[in-house]
């Protein structure tokens, strides 16, 4: 019996105790001490206005390298108890410090840029990078130069990054922003050299060039040679400084002179001026159907014609999505699966830069044959089934929220609509209505998002559904659908135009810009009874269409997405 005992007493009976709000309860205990100025040991002065915040060594060296580095290096500061802290606003150093004692800070528009320079000199990273994702979110054309350079001064990768794919996939609108005409020289070839290495058109280079140099002819015109030479184009200075010093009067009052000037010397070397750069952007293909769902990711580039596979959806049952673009970010939202055929609010992300999917925060509507667009850093959700008629419910995407949020209701839901960006605004055209769909939409809904409103600005002359559309030097471009026939809308003018008619009937299609043509993908032809393979390019120097190229596989209902690589 007590040998029994013995080996009983030997199991001792214990337990691993956690306390999970262990960690919340002492912060909470330290901004307390903070606030009220308890056990604190070091204190911080702001230069500028000579405030002064008493803290806590031990939870400044543990959020701060440079605080800690400072505590405990051979440094003057290891022992002082006041340490002055110059260069840094004292409202910023407030909001630093709120963020050492609970966790949390508030990023706005006016405090983000000096934030991140503070949070970069004292090296709060996890702050820093914050900011760095906040101007990500705010990044668009009329500020993406701004915000480079900004940075490359700060040593930001990834906001340098995307500002440099907005400067690559908008530079036309780029030349038209007060940012562009305000470069210096040196920043303005650096522009340029980037985009000489991309498949821009000649002729809007040329226009960036005459642009900038009239905003401020006096003091610019000496750069033009240097400019065309980053553009790898040659100019015949002895030619041009005769001519120019000829015309020089005219200058001013006519715009294009200079242009023509700069043409007549770059003709008279004797050179042709490429009609290609070196680097294409390339064109995505996610997904579609070809009798069944398709789950695969092709890329081409448009200049070798050549094809390379990413990584499939996660999904493969799945159709009848809609897939838009937003930074290097494809996102999948929404359709069915072909068992149930049950409106999903599914939402997946296809990273470009890393070939890689990840799954994102579902929508608030469950929807399927709907519209998707980016716009001003968030994705919109529009239209579309869940039920028997279309749904009218609209929908924007915050990345960094990583939350969905309602907006105005459409004006008539539509769906197998289509949707683009022309300008600040989104442009809802054609598509189904009424019940099952069974009545074809004739208006054009607009979207405002600053004004959270939809509004009636037109109607299609030809309305369709299952058709495709796009935005090129701010118009709107209407393909595909059941016809041949391609219409161009001038929201400046409210003015439509024909175009020539494409090669083959294409509905359930995917059209994109890319190098400034639009090309559509695919599609379904009624008229042959089969799904099609072949890519259709519309030039609109040339005015006219052609086949360019072939997909992997016959398919439609597929996205459509023009990435540029960085």
């Amino acid at each position: 019996m007590r040998d029994i005992m013995s080996h009983k007493q030997t199991d001792i009976y214990t337990h691993d105790f956690c306390d999970g709000d262990h960690p919340a309860e002492v912060l909470d205990s330290f901004r307390h001490f903070y606030i009220s100025g308890l056990f604190t040991d070091v204190s911080l002065q702001c230069g500028e206005s000579g405030q002064v915040f008493h803290c806590h060594r031990a939870l400044l060296a543990a959020r701060s390298s440079y605080f800690k580095v400072m505590f405990t290096a051979d440094m003057r500061e290891r022992t002082n108890s006041l340490i002055k802290l110059t260069g840094v606003d004292c409202g910023v150093l407030g909001a630093l410090l709120d963020y050492v004692y609970t966790a949390q800070v508030c990023i706005t528009e006016n405090n983000v840029q000096s934030l991140l320079e503070a949070a970069d000199l004292l090296q709060f990273v996890s702050v820093k990078q914050a900011c760095e994702e906040f101007l990500i979110r705010r990044l668009d054309v009329d500020n993406c130069l701004g915000m480079h350079a900004f940075a490359q001064l700060h040593l930001c990768p990834g906001l340098e990054r995307e500002a440099r794919r907005v400067m690559l996939s908008r530079f036309p609108e780029l030349t038209q922003q007060e940012e562009f005409f305000e470069l210096d020289a040196e920043k303005m070839r650096s522009v340029l050299a980037a985009q000489s290495l991309t498949v821009q058109r000649d002729d809007v280079l040329m226009s960036a060039v005459v642009g900038w140099v009239n905003h401020d002819l006096d003091n610019r015109i000496h750069n033009v040679s240097d400019l065309l030479h980053s553009l790898q184009l040659d100019l015949d200075e002895v030619y041009f400084k005769a001519t120019l010093d000829m015309h020089r009067q005219y200058l001013i009052q006519n715009d294009g002179k200079l242009k023509s000037i700069i043409h007549q010397a770059l003709r008279s070397t004797g050179k042709e001026m490429s009609s290609s750069r070196k680097v294409s952007s390339s064109m995505y293909i996610i997904g579609g159907y070809y009798w069944h769902p398709l789950c695969e990711v092709h890329i081409w580039d448009p200049i070798s014609n050549t094809w390379v596979q990413g990584k499939d959806m996660p999904d493969p049952a799945r159709e009848s999505y809609s897939v838009s673009l937003l930074g290097a970010n494809i996102y999948v939202t929404g359709g069915y699966r072909t068992n149930t055929v049950e409106a999903l609010d599914t939402v997946s992300i296809y990273n470009c830069d890393y070939d890689e999917w990840t799954e994102g925060c579902p929508m608030i509507t469950a929807r399927y044959y709907h519209c998707s667009v980016a716009l001003h850093g968030c994705v919109y959700a529009i239209g579309g089934y869940r039920g028997g008629a279309p749904e009218r419910e609209t929908e924007y995407y915050d990345p960094l929220k990583k939350k969905w949020f309602p907006v105005a209701n459409m004006i008539q839901g539509v769906g197998n609509a289509t949707a683009c960006v022309v300008g600040d605004k989104i442009y809802v055209t054609g598509g189904h209505y009424g019940y099952r769909g069974s009545c074809t939409y004739e208006k054009i809904q607009v979207y405002r998002p600053d004004v959270n409103e939809w509004s009636i600005i037109t109607i299609s002359p030809h309305p369709e559904y299952g058709l495709c559309s796009v935005s090129l030097n701010n118009k709107l471009y209407l393909v595909g659908g059941q016809t041949t026939i391609t219409d161009c809308y001038d929201p400046e003018r409210d003015e439509w135009r024909p175009i020539p008619v494409m090669k083959e009937r294409r509905m359930e299609c995917a059209a994109v810009v890319v190098n400034g043509c639009i090309y559509v993908t695919g599609g379904y032809s009624y008229s042959k009874g089969t799904y099609l393979q072949s890519i259709e390019k519309y030039d609109p120097e040339l005015d006219s269409w052609e086949i360019v190229g072939t997909l992997p596989s016959p398919t439609r209902s597929h996205g459509c997405v023009c990435v540029h690589s960085v």
